[in-house]
Parts: structure tokens; C-alpha cells; sequence
């Protein structure tokens, strides 16, 4: 290989294509994308190799931004964090409930959800449990917009062990909102 790159990790190489880590691996251990392996036995990739991986196998642009899923119904929040969200560079798509979830974590495999606690098609627990069985989305974060009243305490302890989950209560702070989203991306 040359060095007249970047160098990315099979984790950031894995975020960028929107598959998993072990697919990357599997790539590399296979010579479809050529690594260098570090004494430690982990595969370092120059971004000009992973490019020309994607353009070979029809992958998406590694340049475009990240896509953030809004779980919502209530359309003036989806505006809003819409609005939020693009400011800070990501692309937004939208779901309401399970059929519409899985159609958008397929077609644009999010960095992270944002889901509000008011749902009446897709209520927080079921949308946890639904990421949670499916071992492509298992570890995806995600941020809770609690409605005041609401109380997820319970759902959150039972799926916070295996994802990254921020929770922020309504009225939202945009400060405190930027915050988590830094945190999650």
C-alpha cells in the first residue's frame, strides 16, 4: 500500500459504509480491501483504499453525511430537530412506526436515532425491544425526547446495557441538545 492517505480503523471504515465491523474484517482477511495489519493484529486502511473499495462494490459515498433517524409523530418536533439537526451537518430521514423504521434503517442506516416518548404507533419500549432483537441495530444509540409526564425510567434500565441511550426532557435546551448529539455521532 502507499502512504498517501488518511488511515481509518475497520470501526470508522465499517461507520462510513454503514455495515459491520466484522464485515470489514472479513474483507480484509479475504484481500478485497487491502490493510495493513498492526503488530496487535488489527487492520489499519488508508481512506483512498476504502474508496476505491466503495466505488468497485456500488457503496455509498463516503463524503455524504450522516443520516439521523427521527421516531415522531407530532410534525412541528420533526421540524424542529430537523432544523436542528441539518444546522449541525446531518441528514434527516423520518419513521412512525415499525414498518417505516426498518424501510429507513435500511435504505440510509442512521448513526443514531432521536425518538419522542408520545407515540402512539410506536411506543418507546417496543421501538427498544424491536432494536434491540435485530443484531444490526442492537447497539445503535439513541435519544429519548421525554414528554413531560412521561416516565421511561424502567424501559431505559432494561435496554441501557447494550446501546448508548441519552435522554432529554421536553422543553428541549438546543444547547443541551447539541450536546447529546455530539456525544451520540
Amino acid at each position: 500500500m502507499k502512504g498517501n492517505g488518511k488511515i481509518i480503523s475497520t470501526e470508522e471504515a465499517a461507520r462510513l459504509l454503514g455495515v459491520s465491523q466484522q464485515s470489514v474484517r472479513k474483507w480484509c482477511q479475504s484481500g478485497k480491501i487491502k490493510a495493513k495489519t498492526t503488530p496487535g493484529g488489527f487492520y489499519k486502511i488508508e481512506r483512498s483504499e476504502l474508496e476505491r473499495f466503495r466505488q468497485e462494490y456500488n457503496m455509498p459515498n463516503l463524503d455524504a453525511n450522516e443520516f439521523v433517524l427521527i421516531v415522531e409523530e407530532n410534525k412541528e418536533r420533526i421540524k424542529f430537530i430537523s432544523g436542528l439537526l441539518e444546522m449541525l451537518d446531518f441528514d434527516v430521514v423520518t419513521a412512525n412506526d415499525l414498518i417505516s423504521l426498518g424501510i429507513a434503517i435500511g435504505n440510509h442506516r442512521p448513526s443514531f436515532i432521536i425518538a419522542g416518548t408520545k407515540l402512539s404507533k410506536l411506543p418507546v419500549n417496543l421501538l427498544l425491544s424491536s432494536l434491540t432483537d435485530n443484531e444490526e441495530t442492537r447497539n445503535l444509540p439513541i435519544l429519548i425526547i421525554e414528554e413531560e409526564g412521561e416516565n421511561i425510567e424502567a424501559d431505559i434500565e432494561k435496554y441501557a446495557d447494550n446501546r448508548r441511550i441519552s435522554i432529554l426532557k421536553e422543553p428541549l435546551d438546543i444547547h443541551q441538545f447539541k450536546r447529546e448529539v455530539e456525544k451520540l455521532s
